[in-house]
């Protein structure tokens, strides 16, 4: 992962955490552990459901895992877990919420179903509706290369080399396949090729015509991971206007806006994506560094507190208490300055 750039001076600890990665690269990520992946698709249609925001409790009913949504074929990953009953919780609009019992033991456990069921009040397909005609279009070989090469992609032990010459194949079969260009991007990211990546990422979103969200996240995130804070904006903002309803474009919109130095437009745009997506650890981490931007010590502290309550343990947890310590000792400080008495009126 590509070092993030600092958004704030005075938390030096916090400023370089990798801890804001997309979707798909998070989703790949082959952490320690076992190991929970699947399919979420709509119940009736079959048909994927993309950016579906899961979450994963233990036994107690405490948070197991950092939550995440659903990816482009509606793929998802908990990785990082020991044995034991877990409850995977799934929230879609225009969709039941779904709570799916599993048991995880000594291997990782692959394939998991989460099929949605439609409120019945929920009469149009949604933002998803033009993708999914394009994926009906898709003919049967060149569907069946791709979905080998997401398994490659989201097993256990993934194979990116592999899963990347299927998504080749897949192109080559069905020109128009711009889902497989976007995940070719996700394999050359792993696989340490990152201008391959990033052309890849471009060549989905040009064959889109700039309508294929997950694209435009992706792209978003990189450039925004390589400090490209005025092209990730641009990205970030035709990903929102596709689909307001993706909390992950907001988030990846509001870390161009901290990097260009443009705190009160940032905050907003990370208030959407935790209002969107509330149990997204990453969204609080943006804010936290965000307020550390605008010296608002104490919200500082609220958001660190909020993501060490969604991910104790995770790989940034020890910065992030740091840094939180930090910033109660400059409200302390503040708090001991003198009140300048302010005059009177005569």
């Amino acid at each position: 992962m590509y070092c993030r750039a600092g958004l704030g001076c005075l938390l030096a600890g916090i400023a370089c955490l990798g801890i804001l990665p997309a979707t798909g690269f998070a989703q790949s990520m082959g952490n320690s552990g076992l190991a929970i992946s699947g399919y979420v698709r709509d119940a009736e249609s079959h048909q994927p459901l993309r950016a579906v925001a899961l979450e994963l409790e233990g036994a107690t009913g405490s948070t197991a895992a950092p939550a995440i949504v659903s990816g482009i074929t509606g793929e998802f990953l908990f990785n990082g877990l020991n044995s034991g009953d877990f409850r995977i919780l799934a929230h879609q609009t225009g969709y039941e919420p779904l709570s799916l019992d599993v048991r995880l033991g000594g291997t990782a456990l692959v394939n998991v179903s989460v099929n949605l069921h439609r409120l019945p009040t929920e009469g149009a397909l949604g933002p998803g509706e033009a993708i999914s005609t394009h994926q009906l279009s898709v003919p049967e070989n060149a569907r069946e290369d791709f979905e080998k090469g997401m398994k490659l992609l989201m097993g256990g032990k993934p194979n990116y080399q592999r899963a990347l010459s299927c998504f080749e194949r897949a192109a080559k079969e069905f020109p128009d396949y711009y889902e497989a260009y976007a995940e070719m991007g996700v394999a050359h990211q792993h696989l340490g090729e990152g201008a391959e990546a990033e052309k890849a990422l471009r060549k989905s979103v040009e064959m889109s015509k700039s309508r294929f969200p997950d694209a435009l996240f992706l792209l978003a995130e990189m450039l925004n991971d390589e400090g490209h804070f005025s092209d990730g904006e641009g990205f970030a903002r035709q990903c929102v206007q596709q689909d307001d309803s993706l909390w992950s474009c907001d988030l990846e919109l509001a870390r161009a806006l901290a990097g260009l130095k443009r705190p009160s437009e940032a905050e907003a745009a990370a208030a959407k994506a935790s209002e969107l997506n509330p149990a997204n650890a990453k969204t609080l981490l943006v804010l936290g560094n965000i307020h550390i931007q605008e010296r608002k010590y104490q919200a500082v502290v609220e958001d660190f507190d909020a993501y060490l309550k969604l991910d104790p343990t995770g790989p940034a947890s020890a910065s992030v208490r740091a840094s939180q310590a930090q910033a109660r000792r400059a409200l302390e400080k503040q708090a001991e300055q003198p009140t300048v008495a302010q005059p009177q009126p005569h």
